[in-house]
């Protein structure tokens, strides 16, 4: 079976890698297990999404029930988002809401979505207004967060917004944790899924039945932490320890 997203690490990375994201490990192995053979690859999100939905391929990984609301999906989360705004690290500007938007030359990824609501609109609007392009810079691409990064330390941009796992582990990675400073969050943290095709229903319920039956068992034999080590991540659903 075929599954598509972006490259999207520590969620999903690209195929082939020693760690392709620890959403990927949870599929293969549920999936494997039940006798289906996996075929990974990375594609820009917008044309996952599209050759998804007319069933080119089976599912994407790491979507939110918002933006594919067609789709068809596990019950049981594979993880969690939360966009969130990134500085270089002498800056001192903070998002508080939509309006400290202002005047602020902002890294984006094109066709992703941040909160689906203020901050969205402000993206959307600034994009298909007279407003200078270089206030909002689109990049795309499987390297699109790092080249947005760069950007950033350069000076090219002043702050970038993405989901917060993924810019703390491509931070971590790229080893900028001095040069950039977390700036604030967006809304609250969304529960992410494998999205399947809704032109095979039947296969998609299928598939995504086997995932929240394989979530359960993984869960509670260890396996599931065991897999999120690798990656330098905890449980999503398990309570802070004090």
């Amino acid at each position: 079976m075929k599954l598509r997203a972006d490259y999207w690490p520590p969620y999903n990375g690209h195929a082939g890698e020693e760690r392709p994201g620890y959403m990927i490990d949870i599929a293969r192995e549920i999936w494997d297990d039940a006798g289906f053979t996996l075929e990974y690859a990375t594609i820009p999100w917008e044309r996952a999404i599209t050759e998804a939905r007319s069933g080119a391929v089976d599912c994407i990984v790491g979507a939110l029930p918002s933006e594919v609301p067609d789709f068809i999906f596990h019950r049981i989360p594979l993880g969690v988002d939360q966009s969130a705004f990134y500085v270089r690290h002498d800056q001192e500007w903070r998002y508080i809401d939509d309006t400290s938007l202002n005047g602020i030359r902002l890294g984006v990824i094109g066709g992703y979505s941040y909160d689906q609501g203020d901050v969205d609109r402000r993206i959307e609007q600034a994009l298909a207004s007279d407003i200078p392009s270089s206030r909002i810079q689109v990049m795309k691409g499987d390297n699109a967060l790092e080249k947005n990064l760069q950007k950033l330390i350069s000076g090219r941009i002043d702050a970038v917004i993405g989901s917060a796992t993924v810019v703390d582990y491509t931070i971590n990675k790229l080893g900028f944790n001095n040069a950039v400073n977390f700036a604030g969050a967006v809304g609250v943290a969304d529960p992410l899924f494998i999205a399947c095709s809704p032109d095979s229903p039947s296969r998609s319920r299928q598939l995504v039945t086997l995932l929240d039956q394989g979530i359960v068992r993984m869960r509670a034999s260890g396996r599931l932490d065991e897999i999120l080590q690798h990656y330098g991540l905890r449980d999503w659903a398990q309570p802070l320890q004090n």
